[in-house]
Parts: C-alpha cells; structure tokens; sequence
C-alpha cells in the first residue's frame, strides 16, 4: 500500500514538473523575471519565493508588451522625413498621428489579452497616458500653395506723326477679313498642397514619451512588481469631545479608473488608517467618507469631482508612492512619501 502511494506521489511529482516546465515557468523556488527589450526571455530563481499567480501574469504580461514595443520601434524607422513650412525636416502628420492611436490600441490590447477583469486599473493608467500625449499634439500647419496666374497686361498702341504733317490721303484697300481670336488657353491646375508635417524635434519628443509609457508597463512586469501595498491614512483629530459611541471614522473606498463595458467596478475599502497589501497597479478613482459610527456620514471627498473647489490629486499606483492621506478639514486628498507625512 506504501508502495503505490509513493509511486503515486513521485507521478505526481513529475507531470507537475513537465506542466511548469511546458508553461516556461521553473518548477522550483520562485521566480525573478528578467526581461530586456530585443532579447531572449530569462527566469531565474529566487529561493523561498512561490510563484503566485501575479508571477504568471507578470511573465505573460512582459512577453505582450515587448512585442507592442519591437512593433513601435520598427514603425517609428519607418516613418518618412519631408522638408515641411522653412525647410525644416518633419515627418508627415497623418503618419505621427497614425503612430501613436496604433500603439495606444496596441498596448491596450496586450495588457487585456492576459488577463481583463484583473488588469483594468492598468489600461485605465495607459489611456490616461495616452490621452495626455495626444493632447499635446500640434495642430497641422499651413499647406504650402503656390500663386495664381497673373493678370495680363494690357498694351497701349500709340499713333505718331510724320515730323508733324498730315499724311497724304491714299486710297483705301479692301479690307481684309480678320483672323479668327484665338482661343483662350485652359486655366492651368493649381499644383497639389504640400503634404503636412509635424517638425522632426516634436515628433521626436511625443513618440519619446510613448516608448516611456510602454518601457513602464514592461519594466513592472519584468520585474514582478505589479503590486504594490497601499496605506491610506486621516488628518481627522481624533480626540474630538463626544460620546464614545460617536467617535469619529473614516473609509476609503477605490475602484479602477474609467468605465468598464457592461459591468460596474468592483470597490476595495479601506479604514483609515489603515493598509490594503496586493493592490495592482494602475490609475483609481476613489472616494473618502468622514462619519460617525452610527453610519451617518458628515464629509465625503471625491476623485474626480469637477464640482469641487479643490482637486484632490488622483491615486497613481504605477508613479505613486502607495501612501495616500486625506485632509477632511481641507476637502483634500493627496500622497505623501510615508506615514509620517500623513498628519494635522
């Protein structure tokens, strides 16, 4: 009986090795993902670090996002230089524009292949991104047109006296009939408008910031980083003069930012202060609520709130600090660089 237990196990034991070995993951240890733009994919071994599905998802998630990367940089070779408004160089607008709405789908695409429900503050970071550089696109400059035909000149014939005295009368000739008018020369086409073009340095500079969106993403991913531990804290005095069943308290409540097709965001909460470990990466909307223990809530701050007389800043986990702090008496939430920021 122990014997066919043991061979059990040890069958076990190795189809659970060909199934990690088949998925490319090491089936001992834990796993640091090292990727580099434009070369092979290595995993090397971490002990005592278990490989959990965020590993899985951040090894998917950097082989997507190096291949939107190989695709951005060989478009961007590719993209045609034309001496545009004083002869300055630029690439051709329509092509610059095209650019950057491809790359943006692209990434998008990507990041929801691996894993849709998961990964939505993520998107909801890279369009916001996207939408900021696209933003700062300039308008297409002046088409360069050349001038109309001028119009003729019309000549003046002048009669001129012999030394003064009337000329001899003659006898009049026969008059001959007139050649016919010749016709009018068609109107030449106006040559074709100069192709728009957005200046080379500009250019340059928007697609810089596209591959920094993207090397972003890929570096988090690379480095198993999509997580991040987040603290939320209050500048609410919390020695206030009432009874103790009204003592003062706050939530947090987040969820990703943006719409999400046919379904609503699910929220997280958080009681301030306090901390949520594994929270993905990404862009949030979030709401902070003041009240009493008995429910009722006496102040509510909002991101994004147009109506609000200050914006509170918006809950970046990719470039943020993962501490955050809300001041109820300023209407004001914002992150701070470490708890100790995080007071009245």
């Amino acid at each position: 009986m122990k014997t066919d237990r043991l061979f059990a196990t040890r069958v076990t034991t190795v189809l659970l090795i060909g199934f990690l070995l088949g998925a490319g993951i090491p089936a001992a240890g834990g796993v640091k993902v090292q990727y580099k733009f434009g070369k092979d994919h290595e995993v090397k071994l971490d002990k005592g670090v278990e490989i959990g599905a965020t590993a899985v998802l951040a090894k998917a998630l950097a082989k997507q996002v190096q291949q939107v990367h190989d695709r951005l940089v060989t478009n961007r070779k590719a993209l045609r230089t034309l001496s545009g408004p004083g002869n300055a160089p630029g690439y051709l607008a329509n092509e610059v524009t095209g650019l950057i709405s491809e790359t943006h789908k692209d990434l998008d695409q990507a990041i929801q292949s691996v894993q849709p429900s998961r990964t939505a503050p993520l998107r909801a970071w890279a369009d916001d991104q996207f939408q900021q550089i696209q933003g700062k696109i300039p308008p297409p400059g002046p088409t360069a047109s050349l001038p109309g035909p001028s119009a003729p000149h019309t000549g003046v014939a002048l009669a001129s006296l012999r030394g003064g005295v009337l000329p001899v009368a003659a006898k009049p000739k026969p008059k001959k009939p007139a050649p016919p008018k010749p016709k009018p020369a068609p109107p030449k086409a106006a040559p074709p408008p100069k192709p728009q073009t957005i200046p080379t340095s500009t250019a340059d500079r928007l697609l810089d910031q596209v591959e920094k969106v993207v090397s972003q993403i890929f570096t988090l991913a690379d480095h198993n980083d999509l997580e991040v531990d987040l603290w939320v804290g209050s500048t609410q005095e919390r020695k206030a003069k009432l009874a103790f069943w009204q003592s003062p308290h706050a939530t947090f409540s987040f969820w990703p930012q943006g719409k999400i097709k046919d379904s609503q965001p699910a929220r997280s909460v958080i009681r301030m202060a306090g901390k949520k470990d594994h929270v993905l990466r990404g862009l949030y909307s979030y709401e902070a609520d003041l009240g009493l223990e008995k429910g009722a809530v006496t102040q509510t701050i909002k991101y994004p709130d147009p109506a609000a007389p200050i914006q509170s800043e918006r809950l970046d986990l990719v470039n943020g600090t993962g501490f955050f702090c809300c001041r109820f008496k300023e209407s004001y939430c914002h992150a701070v660089a470490d708890e100790k920021d995080c007071r009245s």
